[in-house]
């Protein structure tokens, strides 16, 4: 009876203790890739990430797929990134489910720097096909770097 009773008592503990805690999934910056690599120089893939100078006055995206199991959900992403100053900056990231866009952060200025930027999407969304994070980067016309690293990104996947 102590053991039905205890037994019990697990179950209900389980079915009444809330959301479960997911597990963050990253990728590594090396595995990034640059849409215009014409628009870029001095590229160098290194297994702690990607560095590169972003030409002055231009506009590029860099994309990084993040580990997606199957039925992953998530809702927060995580970015680690580098820019030489303030006048080379990621100015918007988007959130990809496959080919779908599934969230937008816009009209962004994460510049001078590292940062390492938690962001909330709004709700959990159901990653059936694969997170890909991608971000818009732009460079100034000022005799300052435009030196960009890409270290990280990732997601808190939830059951």
């Amino acid at each position: 009876m102590k053991k039905l009773l205890m037994c019990l008592c697990l179950v209900a503990a389980m079915f009444l203790s809330g959301t479960a805690y997911g597990a963050w999934m990253y990728a590594q910056g090396n595995v990034t890739e640059i849409e215009y690599p014409g628009k870029c120089s001095n590229i160098r893939y290194a297994g702690w990430g990607l560095d590169f100078l972003l030409n002055s006055g231009q506009v590029n995206w860099v994309h990084m797929p993040v580990p997606t199991g199957p039925n992953t959900k998530a809702r927060y992403i995580r970015v680690k990134f580098y820019t030489g100053s303030v006048d080379a900056w990621v100015s918007a990231i988007h959130v990809y489910n496959g080919n779908g866009k599934v969230k937008e952060f816009l009209d962004l200025s994460y510049s001078n720097g590292w940062k390492d930027i938690m962001l909330d999407m709004g709700s959990t969304i159901n990653f059936l096909r694969g997170m890909g994070i991608s971000f818009e980067i732009k460079a100034g016309v000022e005799m300052m770097s435009h030196r960009m690293i890409f270290s990280a990104a990732g997601a808190n996947f939830v059951p």
